[in-house]
């Protein structure tokens, strides 16, 4: 006779926002110990009793996600304990169904002429939605949660604001946090859609809060229903942002979602999947969910449907695809119209010093990667450090070179003095060149580096273009600000003295658009993130680009000499991988494009400089090698 099951039962603590698991009785079952077993390889926050397990509520739901399947076959029953959590766990239930339908044939609730007709009434008519926008706005009001995947340019924003007028309710209050360069999108979008004397407080505009902890409630009790907050500002005090979602019936928007994607490696992205719960509709919008890795989309899908296992599913190696499903929309550049950018590889050779000394480096990180790999282990900030140097050598040694002297790389100071007495790389006077090429044609271009200190020495380089740079250091502010971020921007589209800006993706690939005044790009060097690359591309090639303009990318990299390998090829390899990745989750001929141009492009390497001839170069230079007149004896 089979034994009764064993009882798991669950409790929610409102004061807390956690759930808690009771073993009830003292059975002997294999349940408990998988259940804790299964927090901690999932890396959840917990406190512990003999017989009890207190999770925050999202880690709650994702434990009872993993196992309740498993019900029968380890003979249990999960039993909600009190009226609270008998009705988060029916919604949650719910919810689970509703995903596992959706995933594999989305049902359409809404018509492309409802959705035209109660927006009108709406008073959302300042701007009409294209097809494309429409298609996305039915599937996402056909899902409880939503993902939006759209490219730069499709318009997330426009979109999501037509989401909530058409979903919110008496009462409801509309969150979005993103970062800082996501702002002035927000507090443009209501005025560009809505009438002035929209119904139902449909033209209130976002309120951007900044004025620390209390800047939410501040907010909401002068009566705003539409705020936005920063990534920075919600880290700072999180208990007043997840007491305000828990307190408040709020639709929460991530802007850039992928932002959240190290999940409980980080600060911000255990913030999101424990506060996930709380909001009445969540949705994420970003043009790169998968910028490193199938990982990177883990926690996202957790965010959005908390408890149901999608990114379980993901760390267990099922393809992204085939999680997600019909669970997302995407816009693409195919989509929108645009014309497919050029994209050009100019490889330039290394000056004698600089290759001496990318030789010695690129040897020196092959012997601190071997020693580092020898027991196990590995180092990994000492290997990042080691790709950053290589990366700066490849575009600017003078930058390479202060590194260096703070680290035990030994160097002959006759290789620094002729790494000096070089100055700018080749590379760095090569896209210097091509940038006032394009100001003879009264042409402005964009500039692209992922080091500050390599910005500044372009600007140098081109003062005169009259430059703007854009790099985490500038600060936000009012366009009229000439210092601000807003500031150079406006100076760059109005100015016409000022020929270049020059960048930093990282700091400037979101939330700025040169599409207008703006079709070149030049890439100095690139990093392994396609975020970087993908967002920076679309700078300038995006929806509203002028009838009959040529996008042009131009690629610069370090011709290597054969055999001693280029970072800058390595970049590339690892680059047009994970396009693919991203390419066969979001189904993308455009990314598919691009990788193809990465896979198509040749190689940067001098075939006719071998490593005994940069051998040779580096005893030349150290003092060490054969004199002529000693080969003539």
């Amino acid at each position: 006779m089979d034994a009764s099951p064993v009882t798991i039962g669950i409790h929610f603590t409102p004061s807390r926002l956690t759930g808690r698991f009771v073993k009830e009785g003292d059975p002997t079952t294999s349940i408990w110990e998988r259940m804790q077993q299964a927090v901690l390889d999932l890396g959840l926050e917990y406190d512990s009793g003999p017989q009890s397990l207190e999770l925050t509520w999202a880690g709650a739901l994702t434990i009872i996600g993993q196992f309740a399947s498993q019900q029968k076959a380890l003979n249990f029953r999960f039993a909600a304990r009190d009226e609270e959590a008998k009705s988060r766990l029916a919604a949650f239930v719910v919810q689970f169904k509703k995903v596992q339908a959706a995933k594999g044939s989305l049902q359409l609730a809404i018509s492309a002429e409802e959705i035209e007709e109660r927006l009108k009434q709406e008073g959302f008519t300042r701007r009409k939605l294209e097809e494309f926008q429409t298609r996305d706005l039915q599937r996402l009001l056909s899902l409880e949660n939503g993902a939006n995947f759209s490219v730069p340019g499709a318009g997330k924003t426009t979109v999501t604001l037509a989401l909530h007028i058409l979903t919110r309710k008496p009462g409801q209050i509309l969150l979005v946090i993103g970062p800082k360069a996501s702002f002035p999108a927000w507090r443009e979008v209501v005025e560009e859609c809505v009438e002035l004397d929209a119904p139902n407080g449909n033209a209130e505009p976002f309120t951007i809060v900044t004025s620390g902890s209390e800047g939410l409630q501040k907010a909401v009790d002068a009566g705003c229903t539409r705020l936005v907050l920063s990534y920075d500002m919600m880290i700072q005090r999180p208990e007043v942002v997840t007491q305000f979602i828990a307190q408040n019936q709020v639709h929460l928007v991530l802007d850039e979602a992928h932002r959240m994607k190290a999940g409980f490696g980080s600060q911000r992205g255990a913030l999101l999947l424990n506060m996930a719960p709380l909001p009445i509709r969540r949705d994420i919008l970003t043009g790169t969910p998968m910028p490193q890795a199938p990982s990177d989309i883990q926690s996202q899908l957790d965010f959005l449907w908390p408890g149901v296992g999608l990114g379980l599913q993901i760390a267990r190696g099922d393809p992204p695809r085939q999680v997600l499903g019909q669970l997302y929309v995407r816009t693409t550049k195919q989509d929108l119209g645009l014309p497919k950018p050029r994209r050009h590889f100019l490889d330039v050779p290394m000056a004698p010093g600089q290759m001496a000394l990318y030789g010695i480096v690129k040897n020196e990180f092959l012997r601190q990667v071997s020693s580092l790999s020898l027991d196990g282990r590995f180092d990994a900030p000492a290997a990042r450090r080691s790709v950053m140097r290589l990366l700066q050598l490849s575009a600017n040694p003078l930058l390479a070179l202060r590194a260096i002297a703070d680290e035990s790389i030994m160097l002959d100071s006759a290789i620094l003095d002729e790494v000096v007495r070089e100055g700018p790389s080749t590379k760095m006077r090569a896209v210097a060149d091509h940038a006032r090429a394009l100001a003879k044609q009264d042409s402005k271009s964009v500039i692209w580096t992922i080091f500050t200190d390599t910005i500044h020495q372009m600007e140098f380089l081109l003062a005169d273009l009259n430059p703007v740079s854009l790099y985490g250091a500038v600060p936000t502010g009012e366009p009229t600000d000439p210092i601000t971020r807003e500031g150079r921007i406006r100076r760059f589209h109005n100015d016409p003295a000022c020929k270049v800006m020059i960048a930093n993706p990282a700091a400037a690939g979101e939330g700025i658009s040169l599409h207008k005044i703006c079709h070149d790009a030049i890439y100095l060097d690139r990093s392994y993130v396609t975020t970087h690359y993908l967002q920076s591309i679309d700078r300038i090639h995006r929806l509203g680009l002028p009838k009959g303009v040529e996008t042009n990318i131009h690629i610069y990299r370090t011709l290597a000499p054969m055999g001693l390998g280029c970072i800058d090829h390595s970049v590339s390899h690892r680059l047009r991988q994970k396009l693919r990745a991203l390419q066969i989750l979001l189904d993308d001929p455009d990314l598919h494009e691009i990788a193809y141009d990465e896979e198509n492009s040749e190689d940067p390497i001098a075939w006719d400089i071998s490593p005994e001839d940069v051998k040779d170069l580096i005893e030349a230079l150290e003092g060490r090698g054969t004199y002529p007149d000693e080969e003539m004896e």
